[in-house]
């Protein structure tokens, strides 16, 4: 049962590093503004995250029934810490405590990868509204519905309103 558990890790973890070479990709994506790209590998990383949240629906499946063959029970905020708090085997504690670390890991990688790329991502959207208020005059006040008497309330030319 513990080298079900163990297998089970090590496959979340190559998932997971899958899931960190999708996140680098993602990252040159937007870096080089490049959409295709962009779409195809956010494809892929949902189709990975689906299999990740079947692995851990397995893991959690697999860490129930070990602590069930121990006479304990298993609840929904058992993690594996508390698994292996019970494990007796001095060799499978060590199994488990270094795939959990290693898992960890890239976690940590992913999680630190996903906000590096959320920023780039908001950079190029900020930079994208800027662009666009450049071209249509966004910043200027709304002259539709300002009285036109008043002076200095005559709108200023944008790049759209200029003769060809």
């Amino acid at each position: 049962m513990i080298r079900e558990l163990i297998d089970i890790l090590d496959t979340l973890q190559l998932q997971h590093e899958q899931l960190i070479d999708l996140a680098e990709a993602k990252k040159e994506a937007v870096m080089g503004n490049q959409l295709d790209k962009l779409t195809e590998v956010t494809s892929r990383e949902s189709r990975l995250v689906k299999q990740i949240g079947e692995t851990e629906q397995r893991r959690v499946l697999a860490t129930a029934s070990i602590l069930r063959k121990m006479g304990l029970k298993a609840t929904a905020r058992t993690t594996l810490s508390d698994l292996i708090v019970y494990v007796t085997t001095a060799s499978d504690k060590e199994k488990l405590t270094e795939a959990a670390r290693k898992l960890s890991a890239r976690v940590q990688t992913l999680k630190r990868l996903n906000d590096q790329n959320m920023a780039l991502i908001q950079q190029a959207k900020d930079f994208n509204d800027f662009s666009l208020d450049l071209l249509t005059g966004g910043n200027e006040p709304d002259y539709i519905y300002a009285k036109p008497s008043v002076p200095g309330n005559r709108p200023k030319p944008n790049l759209f309103d200029s003769r060809a």
